[in-house]
């Protein structure tokens, strides 16, 4: 079995995923969580100077999505063909922008701006696409893909408490209930369940 270390703060959002993937592989990891000082430190080596980052027998790679592509295939969690994958990554790239415009608000440091876009999102845009992923789970009993388990619910489930955060919206739960569902679904496999009881605790 490889020796593998995963870098990444002491936070779920972008690493979760990972972590679980590799749980579910039956991988053996070092889970290093960084403090900010630590990070500083160890940027210079990473390969785009960002986490998350995957060492596999002392080569580093970067990127999540990527990473977890990488290892749902490796642990038999993508589609059986190119065109199966093709349909997994269209369903990523929506949830990706998603979570990237929200981010990107988050991080917004003119609150008069940061609330205009806000109200703006709340009508226009997340009505929309929170149906869309909401319809999306329904037609693939339950998951985001090919109607069974990859990669891509690995991805949800380990971001979707940070979303619940960025997107401001109390009553998601209520409104959308297959992703509440989606993501206890991900966090019941018995492999993956071992890991996050044993796991530091992380709000999001």
């Amino acid at each position: 079995m490889p020796e593998v270390k995963f870098y990444y703060f002491h936070v779920k959002v972008a690493g979760e995923a990972i972590r679980m993937l590799l749980a579910y592989g039956s991988q053996e990891f070092e889970d290093i969580r960084l403090s900010d000082e630590e990070w500083a430190a160890l940027k210079p080596t990473m390969p785009f100077g960002q986490l998350p980052v995957l060492e596999i027998d002392g080569k580093k790679y970067a990127q999540s999505i990527a990473i977890s592509r990488y290892l749902g295939r490796k642990y038999g969690l993508a589609g059986k063909d190119i065109e199966e994958d093709f349909q997994i990554d269209q369903v990523m790239d929506f949830f990706g922008d998603l979570r990237t415009r929200a981010i990107a608000l988050f991080h917004e440091e003119d609150e008069a701006n940061k609330a205009k876009i806000q109200k703006e999102y709340e009508k226009n845009y997340y009505p929309v696409t929170l149906k869309k992923l909401n319809e999306i789970i329904t037609e693939n009993n339950g998951h985001l893909a090919l109607g069974k388990l990859t990669w891509a619910d690995f991805v949800f489930a380990g971001i979707y408490d940070c979303l619940r955060v960025l997107l401001k919206i109390p009553d998601i739960d209520e409104q959308f209930p297959n992703f509440k569902k989606l993501q206890k679904s991900v966090l019941s496999i018995p492999k993956v369940k071992a890991y996050c009881d044993k796991a530091p605790k992380a709000d999001w």
